[in-house]
């Protein structure tokens, strides 16, 4: 199930979707004052350029269904690994930042840890960073656990994440 604010925006989308462009900024400006709001409360103090990133990346994924790629993550990287194409390995990577940020819990339950997923991000943001000669993406490469965090936190109000954390330590719950 999507977060709160997710399911707010997509249907915002369900009402704006016949004016796509006017869409996308509106979702923009949206996520731009959340994501600041969260810098503000969090006092965390990022890059503008990773800032404009995130929002710009929260905002087109909005729209976008495919949360868990298919094939897998290590298939999908490996087919894209043989492609060699930094535009592909730009998408996989932010789905792999979107996808961890929302959902860190998700490979626990398959015997993979946040560090997995986090790997094919990062190493897919050095790759788009060394094709294209792009020093930005090298910066996400480096800034990807730091982003994941603070985007999960921006999703998953404190409140709920300590009512997880006290019923996963309750035994017996």
């Amino acid at each position: 199930m999507l977060p709160f604010f997710m399911r707010i925006k997509l249907s915002n989308f369900l009402l704006l979707n016949i004016f796509d462009g006017r869409f996308i900024l509106i979702e923009e400006k949206q996520f731009k004052s959340f994501i600041r709001d969260h810098r503000n409360e969090t006092g965390f103090d990022m890059p503008e350029m990773l800032e404009r990133y995130i929002v710009t990346l929260l905002a087109s994924r909005i729209r976008d269904t495919e949360l868990i790629p298919h094939p897998t993550f290590a298939e999908r990287y490996l087919n894209i690994c043989e492609l060699n194409r930094a535009s592909l390995y730009k998408e996989f990577a932010d789905q792999c930042l979107f996808f961890v940020s929302l959902m860190p819990e998700y490979g626990q339950k398959r015997g993979l840890d946040v560090q997995y997923y986090a790997s094919l991000g990062i190493t897919s943001y050095y790759c788009v960073g060394d094709k294209i000669q792009d020093d930005r993406f090298i910066q996400l490469g480096n800034w990807f656990y730091i982003l994941q965090k603070f985007i999960h936190s921006a999703v998953r109000p404190k409140a709920h994440l300590d009512l997880v954390d006290l019923i996963q330590s309750d035994k017996y719950l």
